[in-house]
């Protein structure tokens, strides 16, 4: 047996390993129990203070106390959106945690050491998503206290726009939900040798329990333990492994000798795949396409009692996300530090970027059960969490979007409960059968990738024209949206093609195995990596991943626009305000303003004077506008 093959064998997990691991997942389907079969006694009282997310439109009460005898959740109010009375810390909890899946552990440090800490800037475009979040989206969400996002498309422009978007979340949660178990499967493959298609099936069948018997509630109140297990885990590693080296100079050190150190590379070009002016603009493109207008993200909004509180918690969302971030940056050079005479890649210890993690946490603290336990509790405990908020807000697409939108079927509370809960394990399994077969498509992860790209940026290019342009109108945003989806999609699958033939390669700055011993080396030198001359590939396929999500936004805002000017334009006068962003209303005419709350039949006209958007204020507002 080779040194390489040993040193395979002797990182392993402990019996203490697995015990750490196993309580992760039986503690998950414990809150499913919890918030299925015990946690189900309501109390169904209006709640009026200050109540800009909810209740939800045309919801009835008679203001007296009701004890729930059924199974789980009492509605689906209560299933989907816990009766938007979930506390602001632990949704800002689920937020992260439903946001960082393995491919954000194990992917960002990575990237670290493989592209250098230009990405580490990423954390400035969270903070400004967070401010974008709060000013220009959620406003609108609260103010017409929707279940599912896409019900603003119809409002704002048609039936047809809300069913092409729904349909496209769907099928991108669809391609999305196998990547989600599979990269951490293949972490726990690297570190147990364990089966990577039983222990993804495991742990499906345990997310699709708790989610399918608590509905939200579960889902947010695991997911706010998980993330505390997910940040412990990181945390310890890399305490333990800088200490090993002995100092965080000494780190610093040896990432500026390896060219990982660059923060400001402000290349114009847009086929770097690293750059100041990518990172900041298509970070910011990207996170807040996907965290504003997304249903995973909105529907816990959504789940919060006012627009005070879900500020609050997208707050704490941005802050911890960018904490968390920065420490998978910083872990990023750590293992550079330890590996930077002796590259574990060509050795052949690790067959891909997301192993490099998981094997120097065997190598640093392996020795040390129950550590690497922890770890890879984390890594799943990051899965179980995106898993189950895509199984609870596919499930409430597939009936606020799909059956009862685009199918114009309205089923009875017990149909719909059936038929959400049906979606859920329907999805799960799903997502459990994709397991098996993903590693024999080779180009689903890329496909799946892309897809993301695609969805991310055209719904948001289409909600974004509608919130900021008053005057677009629904054959723009078609207009616009078929313009994003097609522009992103040429672009995003064609450089996943030419990655695939080879003719795209990523420039990964240069390692070293100068430090290894005879015995580790195979052919006794490493050669450097032949890139291939792309200046024949298509320009548009040479582009950075980072510009796909600013093209779609971009294309859809501007066609839409221009359409939207061509084809009789939207009459302002009449426009309802409560579909516009507040940070708009300054420039619609007054006359608007005596629209507020028209565009709903279920939205009351006259709203409170407590609401912040009610039409007397609104008026006045207005009327101190410049």
């Amino acid at each position: 047996m080779s040194l390489v093959d040993t040193l395979k064998e002797l990182y392993k997990f402990s019996v203490i390993d697995y015990g750490v691991f196993a309580s992760m997942l039986i503690l998950s389907a414990a809150c499913g129990i919890y918030f299925g079969f015990f946690k189900r006694t309501v109390n169904q009282t209006p709640d009026t203070s200050d109540d800009e997310c909810g209740p939800s439109h045309g919801s009835t009460s008679n203001g007296n106390a009701k004890r729930i005898t059924s199974f789980g959740s009492s509605s689906m109010d209560e299933y989907l959106l816990g009766s938007r009375k979930l506390k602001a810390f632990p949704v800002a909890m689920s937020l992260v945690a439903g946001y960082i899946s393995g491919v954000t552990i194990l992917g960002t440090p990575a990237e670290i050491y493989n592209f250098g800490t230009q990405y580490w800037l990423i954390v400035v475009p969270i903070l400004l998503m967070g401010v974008a979040v709060c000013t220009i989206y959620l406003p609108v969400f609260c103010s017409l206290k929707l279940n599912s996002s896409y019900e603003y498309l119809e409002l704002r422009f048609n039936s047809s726009v809300r069913s092409i978007a729904s349909v496209m979340f769907v099928l991108d949660e669809l391609f999305f939900l196998p990547m989600i178990i599979y990269v951490p499967a293949l972490a726990f493959n690297q570190v147990t040798g364990f089966n990577l298609y039983i222990i993804g099936a495991i742990v499906c069948v345990v997310c699709i329990f708790y989610t399918l018997l608590g509905g939200i509630k579960a889902v947010v109140f695991t997911d706010a333990w998980q993330v505390v297990v997910m940040f412990i885990s990181v945390v310890i590693v890399v305490i333990l492994g800088t200490i090993s080296i002995g100092d965080p100079e000494i780190i610093w050190q040896r990432a500026e000798l390896g060219g990982r150190i660059d923060f400001f590379n402000i290349n114009a070009s847009m086929y770097e795949r690293q750059t100041f002016w990518g990172v900041l603009i298509g970070g910011f493109f990207y996170w807040t396409s996907f965290n504003s207008v997304n249903q995973t993200m909105v529907q816990r909004y959504m789940s919060l009692p006012n627009l005070k509180k879900a500020k609050l918690s997208i707050g704490m969302f941005t802050i911890g996300m960018g904490v968390f971030v920065s420490v998978c940056c910083y872990a990023g050079l750590l293992i550079y530090a330890h590996y930077y005479q002796c590259d574990p890649t060509t050795l052949g210890l690790v067959k891909t970027d997301d192993q490099l993690f998981p094997h120097y946490v065997m190598e640093i603290v392996g020795h040390l059960q129950g550590i690497p336990g922890l770890f890879i509790a984390g890594v799943f405990g990051a899965a179980l969490s995106s898993l189950s908020v895509v199984l609870n807000s596919t499930s409430a697409v597939l009936l606020e979007d799909i059956l009862k939108g685009l199918f114009r079927v309205n089923p009875s509370p017990r149909v719909a409960n059936i038929f959400v809960r049906s979606c859920v394990v329907v999805l799960g399994l799903a997502a459990m059968g994709c397991l098996f077969i993903i590693e024999k498509l080779g180009g689903i992860l890329s496909v799946a990738t892309s897809l993301s790209a695609i969805a991310a940026g055209t719904t948001c290019g289409i909600f974004t024209l509608g919130m900021l342009v008053p005057w677009s109108n629904s054959k723009g945003a078609l207009s616009g949206g078929i313009a994003g989806a097609l522009l992103s999609g040429w672009v995003s699958l064609g450089a996943q093609y030419a990655s695939a033939n080879g003719a795209i390669v990523p420039h990964k700055l240069p390692v070293s195995v100068d430090g290894c011993s005879a015995d580790m080396l195979n052919n006794g030198t490493y050669i450097d990596p032949v890139y291939p001359d792309e200046s024949d590939v298509f320009f548009l396929y040479r582009l950075s991943y980072h510009w796909i999500t600013p093209i779609g936004v971009i294309t859809v805002m501007v066609i839409g626009t221009l359409v939207s000017f061509l084809t009789e334009p939207r009459n302002l006068k009449d426009i309802d305000p409560e579909l516009i962003s507040p940070v708009i209303h300054r420039f619609l005419p007054q006359e608007s303003f005596g629209n507020f709350g028209s565009a709903s039949k279920d939205v009351p006209v006259h709203i409170s004077e407590d609401t912040s958007y009610g039409v007397e204020r609104l008026s006045a507002k207005k009327k101190r506008a410049p």
